[in-house]
């Protein structure tokens, strides 16, 4: 194994520390609403994994067969968390931790408290609701719209659905266009109903409560707030939200 030293020590105590083996450990935090491309990409910034050596792993949609069988990938299925590993961790290895750890989140959150929903369809809201608002206190409200959406076959027009299927194309150009908004491909919510095919990042533990346990509301728009960044201004009516779009965009020419 790996062992780290940081102090001077004797003889005795090192082969102490080795006969014991207390191998070195590594620690890595996955942010919450990161996709596999970028989890791969920090593991290797880290030098803790080969990045196309993750990704490979994370084809292996089988291992979520039971709760996804429709996957085809482990996106969604990569539990955001802090993990400790050693230096001869396999990136399958991590794969697996990752996944486990998931599972046994996901068994907490209850998931069949949303009937006729299927695991995949509660961790891809999951990660539309992770990707749209960074505030703890949005989750719920962000979910309720988007409830109230698919239960009204409303578009549900949300933007990171569309950036990620031009990544999964490697057609993003680093802002949403509007001919972008047209683009029939099949994660594009401003064009097909109802949810996209599957998970667009892997969302914590807050994100998936709130895909199954909504706030009980009206609101059918929200648009990010005029002044509180990372925040937004939700909306009952078609009026109030572009009253609430106006402010926004008043309010981003003037900064």
């Amino acid at each position: 194994g790996e062992y780290r030293f940081t102090r001077p020590m004797t003889a005795s105590q090192v082969f102490d520390q080795i006969a014991h083996g207390k191998v070195n450990h590594y620690r890595f935090t996955i942010p919450e609403g990161l996709t596999r491309f970028e989890i791969a990409d920090l593991l290797a910034s880290q030098d803790l994994a080969e990045r196309d050596s993750f990704l490979a792993v994370t084809e292996r949609s089988e291992w979520v067969g039971d709760l996804a069988p429709k996957a085809s990938s482990l996106e969604g299925f990569l539990f955001p968390d802090t993990y400790y590993f050693t230096r001869d961790t396999t990136a399958i290895e991590l794969g697996e931790m990752m996944v486990d750890q998931f599972r046994r989140v996901f068994r907490e959150i209850a998931p069949e408290r949303l009937p006729g929903w299927t695991p995949q369809d509660v961790v891809t809201l999951a990660s539309l609701i992770e990707k749209e608002t960074g505030a703890r206190s949005e989750r719920r409200l962000v979910s309720s719209v988007f409830h109230n959406r698919l239960r009204q076959n409303i578009l549900l027009q949300c933007d990171p659905t569309v950036i990620y299927g031009l990544i999964l194309e490697n057609r993003f150009r680093g802002m949403i266009y509007r001919s972008d908004l047209r683009d029939e491909h099949p994660y594009n919510t401003y064009v097909h109903p109802g949810l996209p095919p599957g998970p667009i990042a892997n969302p914590g533990r807050e994100a998936l409560e709130a895909a199954v346990y909504p706030d009980q509301t009206d609101y059918i728009f929200f648009v990010a707030h005029p002044t509180e960044y990372g925040r937004h201004v939700f909306s009952k009516t078609v009026r109030a939200h572009e009253r609430a779009v106006a402010e926004y965009r008043r309010s981003r020419k003037q900064n």
